[in-house]
């Protein structure tokens, strides 16, 4: 995960990482991860909240799209970030794409 932006989101402690991609090409910057954990999805979208809360975004309405917990987040009215979660077996597998000025992508 060389380079990607821990500070904007952070790994959630116990996860492991699946898949990870930062594009700083172009403005907003866009991150996306996804990992899984042994955790319910509340625990999962809890810690998420937190952590953006923490950094300014403020969440929007709406805590699901169709069956998917799902939360989106903005800043500064051009950042935005989503978190969806899907879990089976006592598993939860969350995808976490953010769209966030080049400077706060670290």
């Amino acid at each position: 995960m060389e380079g990607f932006p821990e500070t904007l989101i952070p790994v959630m402690p116990g996860a492991t990482v699946i898949s990870s991609s930062l594009d700083k090409a172009k403005q907003p910057a866009t991150a996306a991860l996804v990992a899984s954990i042994t955790a319910p999805t509340a625990a999962v979208v809890d810690f998420y909240t937190k952590h953006l809360e923490g950094q300014g975004f403020k969440a929007v309405p709406g805590d699901a799209v169709g069956a998917v917990a799902s939360k989106d987040f903005v800043r500064n009215n051009n950042e935005t970030v989503n978190v969806a979660v899907v879990e089976a077996a006592g598993v939860s597998t969350f995808t976490i794409g953010a769209n966030a000025a080049v400077e706060s992508a670290k």
